[in-house]
């Protein structure tokens, strides 16, 4: 019907444009379908709340706030430090600050947002973030250097750490709201368009301009959070918009009471660790990998080259990675499930790595770049917060806490790539591409190390894998999931 056309086509638009089309509005503020019954069993939806629904546009808008972050520390950071000569000891401070402390504070925030909301949070950092970009280039130059070196150090590390951090109660919020499948494309969509404005802005002022723009930018995006604590609308509904998926009744489990893990969540962690540790070593390394594979040497002409070919490369990858994601519930399905998707993310990740290699023909490596590895970087970053969704053991009053210990698998992931790729590139005689070695076999190790537990019943309950309660005595019952909520 006309309905459903509408929804899945503004599915795939911008999300901010919910505040100035009236059909969106009204396609964000339609009920949500529910698995768990059908319509002869009685059941009606409860009926949308009448006007916008500013629960779910702050959602969205809220989801290009760490984009909006990370793109202009990525882009500007580094020359603002270099700026004032800050000492290498403490350049490595900075990088590490965010990392560490998330790994901790991620599952903290989370468990906390489950109490008292998710706006709260999203308003404290994204608008400590917002006044930090905006304060940053206006008072430094009134501080003498010495004051101005710990005063851009301080700020940055308290940028970074902030915009990590909102990660968790935006990706909660997010499918707080809605089904999995439309809060991944949701979040792939804002993410890119957040992403896209920041690098516009950057272009547009340059320097430390981009950072007064993009702060003004983010405290606008806020201003739903600020109705919503107002009473203008709720961050999430009264009742839960979706559910687990139907599963066999002789196969449902007991939803883990308010505090506990779902099932399998340690290997799913374990896996996601993993799959993010290749993300940062290949964030890190890729345009030094790329300008060391045609043989350039460091600060020659042709490494800068081939570093400019490797920045192009990546912003076509970036168009692609975008795409691939409004697709990814369909990819999901295709692999078999949550789990399998990430198990082929990493037999993935560790092929494509080798792509670096020297002997590796250039138009291969270009290939790897462009069309191979945006999928399993998608499915990295999100098919995690699915699988917990579509659990049958999981509790939604846990979603914050349990979203944000997913996340310190990316802070963990952050930081091990942190200390260890300098070390290994050391030993290796100065050359990336023995970092994306240890990148590919780590992503093996984890992978046999996981797979081999499943098998042996460990990282379970009981003996039993992710869901429906079955036993694990065979790869082939590894792959065969007995309902949608077991993949």
């Amino acid at each position: 019907d006309t309905g459903s056309i509408h929804r899945d086509g503004l599915g795939r638009s911008a999300c901010w444009l919910v505040l100035v089309c009236p059909r969106s509005r009204a396609w964000l503020s339609s009920p949500m379908p529910c698995n768990n019954c059908d319509d002869d069993a009685g059941h009606s939806p409860a009926k949308a709340p009448a006007g916008i629904p500013w629960g779910q546009v702050a959602a969205q808008l809220a989801l290009a706030l760490p984009e909006l972050g990370w793109a202009v520390t990525e882009t500007s950071a580094m020359p603002l430090l270099l700026k004032f000569e800050v000492p290498p000891a403490l350049l490595s401070a900075y990088w590490l600050c965010s990392p560490i402390l998330g790994v901790f504070l991620h599952p903290l925030l989370g468990h906390l947002s489950d109490k008292y909301g998710r706006s709260p949070f999203v308003l404290l950092l994204g608008g400590t973030a917002a006044l930090g970009l905006i304060s940053l280039p206006i008072l430094v130059p009134l501080a003498s250097r010495n004051i101005a070196v710990f005063f851009v150090l301080g700020v940055l590390g308290m940028l970074d750490a902030c915009h990590d951090l909102l990660l968790t109660p935006t990706r909660a919020a997010m499918n707080d709201c809605f089904d999995p499948d439309s809060s991944q494309r949701r979040c792939v969509i804002a993410s890119g368009f957040g992403r896209l404005a920041a690098l516009l802005c950057v272009v547009a002022f340059g320097g430390e301009l981009a950072f007064v723009a993009i702060g003004l930018l983010m405290a606008v995006l806020l201003i739903p959070q600020v109705l919503i604590l107002c009473g203008a609308g709720k961050a999430a509904p009264d009742a839960t918009p979706h559910a687990a998926a139907p599963c066999p009744e002789a196969f449902k489990e007991t939803p883990s009471r308010q505090g506990g893990f779902p099932s399998g969540f340690l290997s799913m962690w374990l896996l996601n660790c993993a799959g993010w540790f290749v993300v940062c070593v290949l964030g890190f390394g890729t345009t030094s990998a790329w300008a060391e594979h045609g043989g350039a040497q460091p600060g020659s002409r042709e490494f800068d080259r081939g570093v400019k070919e490797a920045s192009a490369v990546l912003m076509i990858s970036a168009v692609v990675a975008t795409v691939v994601g409004t697709m990814l519930p369909d990819i999901v399905r295709l692999c078999g499930g949550h789990f399998n998707a990430l198990l082929a993310s990493h037999a993935v990740f560790a092929v494509s790595l080798l792509t670096f290699a020297p002997q590796c023909p250039t138009w291969i490596l270009t290939l790897a770049n462009v069309v191979v590895l945006p999928p399993p970087n998608q499915v990295v970053c999100n098919v995690a917060y699915g699988w917990l969704e579509d659990r049958a053991d999981f509790n939604a009053d846990d979603r914050g806490k349990l979203t944000g210990w997913f996340n310190s698998a990316l802070a963990v992931g952050q930081s091990v790539s942190a200390f260890a790729t300098g070390p290994v590139v050391a030993l290796a005689g100065g050359r990336v591409f023995a970092s994306f070695l240890m990148a590919a076999w780590t992503s093996f190790t984890v992978v046999v190390l996981v797979v081999s537990s499943r098998c042996l019943g460990l990282f379970c309950d009981k003996g039993r894998t992710y869901g429906c309660g079955r036993n694990v005595r065979s790869l082939k019952d590894l792959a065969r999931p007995l309902c949608v909520a077991d993949a």
